[in-house]
C-alpha cells in the first residue's frame, strides 16, 4: 500500500474523474460570501489541486496563489493558469512548509483540505499558517465533511470506469467510518487500462477528518478566527460536504 495522496495516476486522471463537480456553482458561492464579507482581492488556496477554482477565480479578476503538494497536481494548476501569469502563480509544496511575504484577503481550503489535517497538532497548525497569511479582518472559507449526515449514513465503497480514447482509468474505493478517529479512512486503488491490459497501477491511502459545528467554532476561536457561517456547499447539497467561513482576529 503506497500511502502517498494523489499521486502522478491519480494527479493526471483526477479531473476526468471528478467531471461532474461543479466548479462554478462553488466559486459562485465563495464569491457572493467574499462580497458580503470582503473585500477580498487577494486570494490563498491552500491545497488547490488542478486550479479549477483558482482558474474561475482569476478569470474573475482576483489575484490567486495556489499551493500544492502533489507535483502532478501543481503542474496541472499551472499550465491551467499560465494566461493569468501576472495575477496567478502556483508553488508546489506541503502547506506547512510555506510562509506567504503578504498577507492576502481570504485563504480557501477546498475539497475537505483541512479534513487531511487528522490530528489535532496538524489541524492546528494548518490554522495557525492560515493566521499568519491573512491580513487583519481577512476571510478564511473552507468545506469540510459534516459529522452528521456522515454518521448517519452507512460507509459505500464505489468503482467505476473512465474512458479516454484508447485508455481507461478503474478505480476502487473502500471507505470505513472511523468514529473514534472522527475520521474516514478510504483507502484508492487504480489501475490504467490499455487494450484490456493493466499498464500502471496505483494504490493510495486517504485520511479525512469530520467535524461538529462548535467543534469548528472552538477551534477556529483558539487560532484566532471568528466563525460567520456555515452552508451546504453549492452543487453537492445532498452530499456530507459543508462550507464554512470565518474572520481573522
Amino acid at each position: 500500500m503506497d500511502d502517498e495522496q494523489y499521486g502522478r495516476l491519480h494527479a493526471s486522471w483526477y479531473d476526468r474523474w471528478h467531471a461532474d463537480k461543479d466548479y462554478p456553482a462553488e466559486v459562485a458561492q465563495l464569491q457572493q460570501i467574499m462580497s458580503l464579507e470582503g473585500p477580498a482581492h487577494r486570494l490563498l488556496d491552500l491545497g488547490c489541486g488542478t486550479g479549477q477554482h483558482l482558474e474561475l477565480l482569476a478569470e474573475a479578476g482576483h489575484a490567486v496563489l495556489g499551493v500544492d503538494r502533489s507535483p502532478g497536481m501543481a503542474e496541472q494548476a499551472r499550465a491551467r493558469l499560465a494566461r493569468y501569469r501576472e495575477r496567478a502563480a502556483v508553488i508546489e509544496g506541503d502547506l506547512h512548509d510555506i510562509e506567504p511575504d503578504a498577507p492576502f484577503d481570504a485563504a480557501l481550503m477546498m475539497f475537505s483540505v483541512l479534513g487531511y489535517q487528522v490530528d489535532n497538532a496538524s489541524l492546528l497548525a494548518a490554522l495557525a499558517l492560515v493566521h499568519r497569511a491573512l491580513r487583519p479582518g481577512g476571510l478564511f472559507l473552507f468545506d469540510v465533511l459534516d459529522a452528521i449526515p456522515l454518521l448517519r449514513r452507512r460507509s459505500r465503497d464505489d468503482v467505476g470506469i473512465v474512458d479516454d480514447l484508447d485508455h481507461q482509468l478503474l478505480r476502487a474505493t473502500t471507505c470505513s467510518l472511523l468514529a473514534g478517529e472522527q475520521a474516514v479512512d478510504c483507502r484508492v486503488r487504480l489501475w490504467l487500462l490499455r487494450g484490456g491490459s493493466v499498464v500502471e497501477h496505483a494504490e493510495e491511502r486517504h485520511q479525512v477528518r469530520f467535524f461538529l459545528r462548535r467543534e469548528l467554532e472552538l477551534l477556529l476561536a483558539i487560532s484566532g478566527f471568528r466563525l460567520l457561517g456555515t452552508a451546504a456547499l453549492a452543487g453537492s447539497a445532498r452530499g456530507p460536504n459543508r462550507l464554512v467561513w470565518a474572520r481573522r482576529g
